[in-house]
């Protein structure tokens, strides 16, 4: 999953997520305090997607789940 801006990337595997960035360019060349402002609040609302989907995979993980919708070994000794 990667943020709106498609600047930062969640992965996922088996010691948890994190948030990587795929560029090293994380706004363009601003020339006003408006367009700074303007960068600053893309990138937090990008980081605000990217932390929700952590927060969804987390759960995700704490199901047992590899994959949502798919039965956990926890469900499969309740049967």
């Amino acid at each position: 999953m990667t943020g709106i801006l498609g600047k930062f990337h969640v992965e996922h595997g088996a010691y948890g997520a994190r948030i990587v960035t795929r560029t090293q360019h994380l706004s363009g060349d601003c020339n006003e305090e408006r367009e700074v402002d303007e960068a600053i609040q893309m990138l937090k609302d990008d980081i605000d997607a990217c932390g929700r989907e952590m927060k969804r995979l987390l759960e995700v993980n704490r199901r047992g789940s590899l994959f949502e919708g798919w039965p956990s070994p926890k469900d499969m000794q309740d049967a």
